[in-house]
């Protein structure tokens, strides 16, 4: 009997210590990582640091490419998270027998396994002019020319970078739907609803929806700004311009000219503050939907 405090004091300190390293790694790191960024910005850190100067931050008022890189991925992250979002609901609240039929359950853990830069080759081969839809349709007469095909990736719009995150996130919203649906009885209260008189359209639009979205709007928004953040698939359909966040700043970081880089980490400092700004309105909304 006597080795169990011991053995449980022991356990304590293990379960603290390790908790003390986690906080570390995504805590302390970070927070260390982007106090150098803010240093480097006003010149205090980095191999041009020759004293304090605000140059920087004063040149951020013409530089409009860092504005252009957050409001393009934002369009991206917003219609990706938006278009699974839709279709998920979509296939949730009105496909629930097909949902229950095999092959497709087994079918929407497929794109979950695949990584993001698998994903991005897989439809780079497929849609760019010199890929494989556009070879059948030339083949089948439906182009005159391979360059006749349609720009969906490498283009202005960002479509082949949506098409790929939506290929990503789809699968998973849908299921995590599914799970809610299930967890929170909706097909009982839409039995009831029928039964009072409400129509199939009015329990999806008044029940439903809201109730899924609200329960998974954590998730929702963790996707989001999985979506702003993302590399590779930007790095491999995007265009040189715009771009998105990730790459604007690893660009700027790579560049042979060192004098990009305080203006690089102006850029890396502004995004990670955005980014744990949306981090702590997640912690929050997890918050309130523990609390309900």
């Amino acid at each position: 009997m006597s080795d169990v405090p011991f053995r449980s004091g022991r356990s304590l300190l293990a379960s603290r210590s390790l908790l003390a390293l986690y906080g570390l790694l995504v805590v302390g790191l970070p927070l260390a990582g982007l106090a150098y960024a803010l240093l480097g910005s006003v010149g205090l850190a980095g191999p041009l640091a020759a004293g304090f100067t605000g140059r920087y931050w004063q040149a951020l008022g013409t530089d409009k490419d860092l504005l252009y890189a957050a409001l393009y991925s934002g369009w991206v992250a917003g219609a990706s998270v938006g278009i699974s979002t839709a279709l998920a609901l979509l296939l949730v609240l009105r496909a629930q027998p097909t949902l229950r039929r095999w092959p497709l359950p087994g079918l929407l853990y497929v794109p979950l396994l695949m990584p993001s830069l698998v994903v991005g080759f897989y439809l780079f081969q497929l849609l760019s002019r010199t890929g494989w839809l556009s070879r059948i349709s030339f083949r089948l007469g439906l182009i005159p020319r391979l360059e006749s095909f349609p720009e969906l990736v490498q283009d202005g719009a960002g479509i082949g970078i949506i098409l790929a995150h939506v290929l990503l996130t789809f699968p998973f919203f849908t299921l995590l739907f599914r799970a809610i649906y299930q967890e929170t009885r909706l097909d009982e209260y839409r039995q009831l609803t029928l039964t009072l008189g409400a129509s199939r359209g009015q329990f999806r639009r008044r029940v439903a929806g809201p109730v899924l979205l609200r329960r998974a709007a954590p998730t929702l928004l963790l996707s989001f700004i999985a979506t702003l953040g993302a590399y590779d698939i930007p790095l491999l359909l995007g265009r040189p311009y715009p771009q998105m966040l990730s790459v604007y700043i690893a660009t700027r970081l790579q560049r042979f000219d060192l004098r990009e880089l305080p203006a690089a980490y102006l850029a890396g400092f502004l995004v990670a503050a955005g980014l744990l700004g949306l981090i702590s309105l997640l912690l929050r909304l997890i918050r309130q939907t523990q609390v309900r």
